[in-house]
């Protein structure tokens, strides 16, 4: 049997080792050591002389009261919906009935006054019979017992306070046993006076002088009932009113049962009070008459400080809710800081956090609900596998029409850009080639002005850049552009100088115009490698190729294979036959069909993978290009490529960003909206376009372009753009905002040419992209107000003046210079001063009207609304010239 020193009992009652070993002594156990131990039969020998010295000696049976109640409560989620909630309250009582207190020295005082009573006789005899001071006897035990319940909880909130542990134990234990008897023991009954159970419930001082001490209290009872034979019945409202005044003094369950009852409730037969419900007699008060104890000196509560987590974007009531006010309290805050908003209005976030700050509360950046936390453990997990060299990632770059294609095509044994239409590059070319050095992937990207953003994304994932310079025609804006996305990305430049067999061909000029860019060859000292090449004739291809692979093992590139793919969408498109479609550089891992990927704000699963050439292929390692079908949508140029094992995963995160990206959307379209006020305010013209391209690039490029030619005058405003067909939606759009359809490289289908041509939209169709910005930068010219410019056409003197009644005053004038026309404005000149400027109201040549009136001639002319003329003014002929604008 296993033994525990007095010190770990005492521990483990919770109890000073010093009050234990004392009660052990008193017990009968003879230990004086907190180290001696203590065996079962030790224990329960201080368990019985506890049992004794307390008056509970038998077993106590236990009796559990259960109450179950459900209500319905509406609560608002985050979208304003207000939904029913089921509430049930469960509440689970246990009472410990005891047995018959054990026979004890005071034991036989009980039935002494009930034998005497019994026989008839003289002497005055109590009328409280054996039922009556049974209940009397069973309700002071239940006092009792809730009062060592009570002082049970309060030992077990102080366990950590090993020092005052001792004496709230010892109250708590002498407390019970007064309680029991001064309350549960019953005194003798003795001829012509009251027991002390009798006074306290009859006596009328117990109410009215409860804070009096019990010695008084026992005196005034024995003097009001002193000699009388018959005591005052005791009424059933007055055992309901001592209830009710025994329950205000002590409080039972006053954490929890005033909590949850507190507030009166529809449904709640209790009226909010607490405790368990019971039947109200008739004549008693009712329940809202009666003052809560816990109600009547509680002071003012503080107000209550929230730390209010704030996302991007949160509606007027979701931020309402979370502070636990009205939604009209934040408009009112609003309303003050001059906002004029709505219920359902977005707020971003600064603004939410200055209403939580402005209304005393702490406000806090959210970063909860994210799903997107899932992919850094996801990154973590896949970035452990061995990595292995790769394959170069080189981009070609350069100018429009020097040669990076066709230096391209004679590597790769094909001809390219005899497919593009106007024989310039319009989207990303991605190939690998498997040359005798090695395998390289080559990115082509486009040369002309508006394919920044294509060309800025291919920098990002290359690992060298091929600068491409016609050797005839020098360093272009574009070649310079190239030169600072390499800068910036910091990546290292190998200068093919193109066209090296043309006879004009100059290489050390470009050399010169390069090192004034910071590209320094490294002939000439610096880290720039210039190779020489023909795109032609083949001169220098090889020399390229070996200069890319020795790049390339100075930088040592490395990938892990054997994980999850990862890689970059490099452009994108909607297929008629195979819907959208995508073409991926696989940066690391491998990429297998029927793998599970996350692009953005687009999921799907691999269905189908080609290569460059269209060929069907099962699995791509790295640095390997390939064209993918099966995503939700069409995804954007240069998104990041994940592979993850869950698609629920997966399409819970595309649907985060999704909104993410449609907030945002929405609010760029609102500040357009708020732009296009101040621009009709300023008589802003605007040209309003609907761009349907068919590869997210060209898209972009082509956005990107017609933007850049907008001017303060006049202004394109892009309403949508997207790939594929143009369709009846996108005409229906057109009519509703006045739009004029572009389609690059699409087509209108069947559906949406009937509406064309019954609503005459109107859609142009192009395929190339400087086409398209031509014909727009002309129709924004024509939209442009001409310039007014005045032209002196002649100078008058006025040698007569003639007073014509119903005439008014004609000038007889002579033209000095130029010529005078019928229709030609006026200032009207006196001592070199303009004191006047109108129209001619007449002109004459003798009696007859002419038209105009050359210099050298005389002619009779008369000023609309102006008389005030002299002889010797001066009149300067002027007309205003319109002259049309161009952008």
């Amino acid at each position: 049997m296993a033994q525990m020193s007095v010190e770990q009992f005492a521990n483990e009652l919770g109890l000073l080792p010093a009050v234990l070993l004392e009660q052990l002594k008193a017990a009968g156990v003879k230990k004086t050591l907190a180290e001696d131990s203590l065996t079962e039969q030790d224990k329960a020998q201080l368990l019985d002389y506890l049992r004794k010295t307390h008056g509970t000696t038998e077993t106590r049976s236990k009796v559990t009261l259960t109450r179950r109640q459900t209500s319905e409560i509406r609560k608002s989620d985050s979208t304003g919906r207000a939904r029913t909630i089921q509430v049930e309250v469960r509440k689970r009582r246990v009472l410990t009935k005891p047995g018959m207190p054990a026979e004890t020295e005071t034991a036989p005082e009980i039935p002494k006054p009930l034998e005497a009573v019994s026989p008839p006789s003289k002497e005055p005899v109590s009328i409280i019979d054996a039922e009556q001071l049974a209940l009397r006897n069973e309700e002071a035990r239940k006092q009792a017992e809730l009062m060592a319940r009570q002082a049970e909880e309060i030992k077990q909130k102080r366990e950590r306070k090993k020092a005052e542990s001792a004496s709230n134990i010892n109250k708590a234990s002498i407390e019970p046993e007064k309680a029991t008897e001064t309350e549960a023991s019953p005194t003798a009954i003795k001829p012509g006076t009251a027991t002390p159970a009798e006074a306290e419930i009859n006596s009328p001082s117990t109410t009215a002088k409860k804070t009096e001490t019990g010695q008084s209290t026992n005196d005034t009872q024995a003097a009001a009932t002193d000699g009388t034979l018959h005591k005052p019945a005791v009424k059933p409202e007055e055992k309901v009113d001592k209830k009710k005044k025994q329950a205000k003094q002590q409080v039972v369950w006053k954490d929890e049962n005033t909590k949850k009852r507190g507030v009166k409730t529809r449904g709640d037969l209790t009226n909010g009070q607490q405790g368990w419900r019971t039947r109200r007699d008739k004549h008693s008060k009712p329940a809202h008459a009666e003052e809560q104890n816990m109600h009547a000196f509680s002071a003012p509560t503080e107000p209550i400080v929230r730390e209010i987590m704030v996302p991007e974007t949160i509606s007027v009531g979701a931020l309402a809710q979370k502070m636990s006010v009205k939604a009209a309290d934040v408009i009112k805050v609003l309303m003050k800081m001059g906002s004029m908003v709505t219920i359902n209005q977005m707020l971003d976030q600064d603004t939410a956090m200055i209403v939580v700050e402005e209304m005393g509360h702490i406000a806090k950046y959210a970063e909860i609900d994210n799903p997107e936390n899932f992919l850094a453990d996801h990154e973590s997990t896949t970035g452990e596998a061995e990595s292995l060299p790769r394959a170069p990632v080189v981009t070609v770059m350069g100018h429009v029409d020097h040669g990076k294609t066709s230096l391209l095509d004679y590597i790769r044994r094909t001809r390219v850009a005899g497919g593009e239409a106007g024989g310039i590059t319009q989207h990303i070319g991605a190939y690998h080639v498997e040359t005798d050095h090695g395998m390289i992937t080559f990115l082509d990207t486009p040369g002309h002005e508006a394919f920044t953003a294509m060309r800025a994304r291919g920098t990002k994932i290359t690992d060298i850049v091929i600068l491409v310079v016609a050797a005839d025609d020098g360093v272009m804006p574009q070649t310079i552009e190239a030169v600072h996305h390499a800068k910036a990305a910091k990546i290292p430049i190998i200068v093919a100088v193109n066209k090296i067999d043309k006879p004009e061909a100059n290489p050390e000029r470009i050399r010169h115009e390069l090192v004034a860019h910071e590209v320094v060859p490294e002939d000439w000292g610096g880290d720039t490698m210039f190779v020489e090449v023909s795109a032609k004739t083949g001169q220098g291809i090889d020399g390229l190729l070996e200069s890319i692979l020795l790049q390339a093992e100075v930088l040592e590139l490395k990938a892990p294979v054997k994980t999850a793919a990862k890689g970059v969408v490099i452009e994108s498109r909607l297929d008629k036959g195979r819907g959208p479609v995508a073409t991926i550089l696989v940066q690391s891992g491998t990429l297998n069909r029927g793998d599970v990927i996350l692009a953005g704000a687009v999921f799907g699963k691999v269905r189908g993978m080609n290569d460059e050439n269209g060929k069907a292929i099962k699995q791509a390692g790295t640095s390997i290009p390939v064209e993918i079908q099966g995503l939700s949508e069409v995804p954007e140029a240069g998104e990041t490529v994940l592979v993850l094992d869950d698609e629920r995963k997966a399409r819970e995160i595309a649907l985060f960003r999704q909104g993410k990206y449609r907030d945002v959307k929405f609010a760029k379209q609102q500040a357009a909206k708020l732009e296009n006020v101040f621009d009709q305010q300023e008589d802003v013209k605007i040209l309003s376009l609907i761009i349907k391209a068919d590869v997210q690039g060209s898209c972009e490029a082509l956005a990107y372009a017609l933007h850049k030619i907008s001017t303060d005058e006049v202004k394109v405003n892009i309403i949508h753009s997207g790939v594929g067909a143009i369709i009846e939606s996108d005409v229906n759009l057109s009519l509703a905002s006045k739009a004029v359809i572009i389609g690059f490289n699409v087509r209108a289908d069947a559906s949406a040419r009937k509406l064309i041509a019954s609503s005459g939209v109107d859609v142009r169709y192009y395929n190339i992209i400087y086409e398209a910005v031509d014909e727009i930068k002309a129709a924004l010219s024509g939209m442009m107000s001409p310039d007014r410019k005045e032209s002196i056409i002649g100078l008058v003197d006025i040698r007569e003046i003639y007073r014509i009644p119903k005439v008014g005053v004609v000038a007889g004038c002579y033209v000095l210079d130029g010529i005078v026309k019928r229709s030609s404005l006026v200032r009207v000149l006196r001592d070199g001063l303009v004191i006047h400027s109108c129209e001619l109201d007449s002109l004459k040549r003798f009696k007859d009207d002419a038209k105009e009136v050359r210099e050298g001639f005389e002619c009779g002319l008369s000023l609309k609304n102006f008389n005030d003329i002299q002889v010797g003014d001066q009149l300067e002929i002027y007309e205003i010239v319109e002259t049309a604008r161009s952008l």
